[in-house]
């Protein structure tokens, strides 16, 4: 199916190209399309601006929080921090059971974080895991 000249000025206007190729794929793919090109167009664009604007919202967790938690951790749960440096050594992966008593720790250090906050510092810890205890 092909673009209108309208639409695809639309889409030749925004800078980042991964979103370029993805709003080409949908509305050129194989599958029924159940809402007119500029509705699916508007759809992925507002979606991917509501993506970043919660990815700049996100908290910017400080080198010095990382390791006040890791601290906290391992002075907390002594056998979990060292499974899970185990884990992130052994597996560069963290089992199910474990990471949810780690997002559950970082709760009960930092109370009131919403779950992206939370999923950062868990990031920045395993990274923290990887640079520093590794």
């Amino acid at each position: 199916m092909t673009i209108s000249p309208e639409l695809q000025a639309k889409i030749d206007a925004l800078e980042d190209e991964r979103l370029k190729a993805e709003i080409i794929d949908v509305l050129t793919g194989p599958g029924k399309k159940r809402a007119s090109d500029e509705a699916i167009y508007e759809a992925i664009v507002s979606g991917h601006i509501s993506a970043a604007q919660q990815r700049a919202q996100r908290r910017k967790w400080r080198d010095d929080e990382v390791v006040a938690f890791a601290a906290h951790f391992r002075e907390q749960k002594p056998e979990a921090y060292a499974e899970f440096i185990r884990q992130e050594k052994d597996f560069n992966e963290i089992e199910a059971t474990l990471a949810w008593d780690v997002r559950r720790l970082i709760l009960s250090w930092c109370p009131g974080l919403d779950e992206s906050d939370v999923t950062g510092l868990f990031g920045k810890f395993r990274d923290y895991v990887d640079s520093h205890l590794i």
